[in-house]
């Protein structure tokens, strides 16, 4: 394997020490239930000096970003592989179901933080907001594009693809804001299964065999986990 060049391992020690501080600073502000830590705090926390931190993130504000911004990012990652391999739209839905709870588990205290900051008069809560805004329109696109493919296969019934995106993402966002909540959650696939049931089905339940029904890849037609 050929080494790497002296500027390419300059960048990768840089991008590994920027993801470090901010994995260490998302950890400090959930654990804290705030927002307001230090800078000198979180770069001893994170073993580099106060200068350095500033040379990655010019104020607490930009790093709340960047956590914000990580978070959504290894959403992406863990989609990239399976949403080229899951061809079926209820597949893909279930695949980014999954993705989603995964990056709750990851840290629940700081989502929990950032949900409860978003709303609030501070010039932090603006920050928060617009970035969970950024990201919560990305997540609808996959959405509506799983709806959209799901329509065109036939696999879904829809009269309108923009009501369907928007109910979709609050369920999603609903079930991950009680999953966050919660200090023993189910099982992701066990969780997501549920989900991904509720989404296709709602409250009448599978139908009958021939009539339509999208069975949930997780959960089965009886909705109970493999």
């Amino acid at each position: 394997m050929p080494r790497a060049e002296p500027a390419e391992l300059r960048a990768i020690i840089r991008d590994f020490r920027r993801d470090q501080i901010i994995d260490v600073a998302r950890q400090l502000f959930g654990q804290r239930g705030t927002t307001e830590i230090p800078m000198d705090e979180i770069a001893a926390e994170a073993g580099v000096a106060r200068s350095t931190l500033y040379v990655y993130f010019a104020n607490r504000d930009e790093l709340l970003r960047a956590c914000l911004q990580r978070m959504h990012t290894l959403v992406l990652d863990s989609l990239v592989a399976s949403w080229e391999r899951d061809g079926d739209a209820v597949d893909r839905l279930r695949t980014l179901v999954v993705a989603m709870l995964e990056r709750i588990d990851d840290d629940p205290s700081f989502f929990r933080l950032a949900l409860a900051t978003q709303g609030g008069p501070s010039p932090v809560a603006s920050t928060v907001g617009a970035e969970l805004d950024v990201i919560g329109l990305d997540i609808a696109g996959l959405i509506r594009e799983v709806i959209e493919e799901g329509t065109v296969a036939g696999r879904f019934q829809l009269g309108d693809p923009d009501k369907a995106t928007t109910l979709v993402g609050q369920q999603l966002y609903g079930a991950m804001s009680v999953r966050a909540a919660d200090p023993e959650p189910a099982p992701i696939d066990e969780a997501a299964g549920e989900l991904c049931d509720f989404m296709l089905h709602g409250l009448a339940g599978p139908g009958p065999a021939g009539g339509g029904a999208i069975p949930c890849p997780v959960t089965g037609p009886g909705g109970r986990g493999r």
